[in-house]
């Protein structure tokens, strides 16, 4: 698992790619998320990851439990500088909190706000390669049209040309239709079960 996500994240993702990871609410992600991607993406280019209603930081604290004494200070002390942007309700126990956000289903306010957004971490003195999202499906389930138009929106008028987006999307929260439109605008689709990763798309890698 680990090798195919380090490959493709580390090898054949290009700057500006979306890569959209799936998986379902069975599925426990945290250990892929935050035991295998955020470590990997910290150390090669650094990392802001926005949490949408607290539920990177719910999945967060349901890896570190887990951890013996050791491992558990120790990965506190590698998360305590990624850069988070906190959107909407819920606690965020990790990272250095660089904006909060109103969630906002109309799409000119998303727009601003994702500009806003882009041109702080623009700004940052050292530069990320990766931004990571938590909570996407669960921000498109309660209002399915506006957030897909807010999202299309936002991704059409300002490409994240320097960033390399990982969007981890639960499919079982939201329709199967508004899942596709997800996957039409990424590079890459990868489903990740509890013991494996699969290519569902591949960016043209292939051809």
């Amino acid at each position: 698992m680990e090798g195919i996500l380090e490959k493709l994240l580390l090898g054949e993702a290009l700057r500006g790619d979306m890569v959209i990871l799936e998986y379902s609410s069975l599925t426990p992600v945290e250990k892929t998320a935050w035991g295998k991607l955020v470590p990997l993406l910290k150390a090669n280019g650094n990392l802001v990851i926005t949490d949408f209603f607290g539920v990177g930081d719910a999945l967060f604290r349901k890896y570190l439990r887990r951890l013996p004494g050791k491992t558990y200070s120790e990965f506190v002390e590698l998360v305590k500088d990624v850069k988070v942007i906190k959107i909407g309700p819920g606690a965020t126990t990790y990272g250095d909190i660089l904006d909060e956000i109103v969630p906002t289903y109309d799409p000119h306010i998303f727009l601003k706000n994702y500009h806003a957004v882009m041109s702080r971490i623009s700004r940052l003195p050292q530069k990320p390669k990766f931004l990571m999202s938590f909570g996407l499906s669960h921000y498109a389930r309660f209002n399915p049209d506006g957030a897909l138009k807010s999202i299309i929106t936002a991704v059409t008028n300002i490409p994240m040309e320097d960033l390399i987006g990982v969007h981890l999307v639960n499919r079982d929260i939201i329709s199967r239709e508004n899942l596709a439109v997800f996957e039409e605008i990424a590079t890459f689709v990868l489903d990740i079960s509890d013991t494996e990763v699969r290519i569902l798309k591949d960016g043209g890698i292939g051809d």
